[in-house]
């Protein structure tokens, strides 16, 4: 199974990211995601979910009940229908460790953005990226290391793959 995630810079005046993950056959115990609390390569504490300010979950086209377990993590409540999961991120580091959006630049680091579907981390990611609402896909360029989708222009906005959680969150933004 792949796992998908789409990113849109939602409102770059207010520093806000739209991120949605969407998995098939989520856990039965009610699926669990997680942002991770470091970066790779850099193992300070960096508590990245401190600015997710909106999450929200669907499943079967109904809202799915979400209880927040701790600092960086998420439990959706059970179902059997897929599961995507719906969140907006606060965006105003502009360290190469976290993520950044205005009306003139974008940057994310994917671990402080991409939440992990817990047990699923060893699963294909997809990640579509999109230029902010209104801009003149012109005006932005697209760098990152994942590998163009079939039918995206490497360097374009678009869809991308990642063999695994991993190496979605090492080689995005």
């Amino acid at each position: 199974m792949t796992i998908r995630y789409a990113v849109r810079p939602a409102d770059p005046g207010a520093h806000l990211y739209h991120v949605t993950v969407s998995i098939e056959r989520p856990d039965p115990q009610g699926q669990r995601f997680a942002l991770p609390a470091w970066n790779p390569g850099s193992y300070m504490i960096r508590e990245f979910a401190r600015h997710i300010v909106r999450l929200t979950a669907l499943a079967g086209g109904r809202k799915l009940r979400v209880e927040k377990l701790d600092k960086h993590t998420w439990r959706c409540a059970r179902t059997s229908d897929a599961v995507t999961l719906a969140y907006e991120v606060y965006a105003f580091d502009l360290s190469v460790r976290a993520a950044y959006l205005d009306r003139e630049q974008a940057f994310f680091n994917g671990a402080a953005l991409l939440l992990a579907p817990l047990g699923r981390q060893g699963e294909d990611c997809r990640v579509d990226i999109f230029p902010p609402a209104g801009a003149r896909a012109g005006d932005w360029r697209l760098l990152t290391g994942l590998k163009a989708a079939p039918g995206t222009r490497a360097g374009g906005f678009g869809t991308y793959l990642a063999a695994d959680y991993e190496e979605l969150i090492k080689s995005a933004g």
